[in-house]
């Protein structure tokens, strides 16, 4: 759940609920129904929800490439939602950075 968090907080999805997520019989977890996501905000909803990170998730934020991700979402973002996505982004890994001076990296990533 920790990922869905996070990846709620980048693609700003103003209908995050419990009835957008499904879980597998194998324990995997299916976030569904993104119809009121990508917002042009640039700010985060609500930070008290990062509270925990996968390390390589957040390498893989800490590399996202904007330019890449306006050609893999050309058909389906336009380039203010592009911007608050990488906007956010920042915003996150910010928040991360910040969680794990103060409370240290074991308390935070896994």
């Amino acid at each position: 759940m920790y990922k869905v968090r996070v990846f709620d907080e980048l693609v700003y999805d103003t209908d995050a609920n419990l009835t957008n997520v499904l879980i597998g019989a194998d324990w995997k977890i299916w976030r569904i129904d993104f119809t009121r996501a990508f917002r042009r905000s640039i700010d985060l909803k609500d930070t008290k929800d990062l509270e925990r990170c996968d390390r390589q998730l957040l390498e893989k934020l800490k590399t996202l490439d904007g330019n890449e991700l306006t050609e893999k979402t050309k058909r389906y973002l336009n380039k203010e939602e592009v911007k608050a996505v990488m906007a956010r982004r920042d915003k996150i890994v910010a928040q991360f950075q910040k969680l794990i001076s103060e409370k240290g990296e074991k308390e935070v990533l896994y």
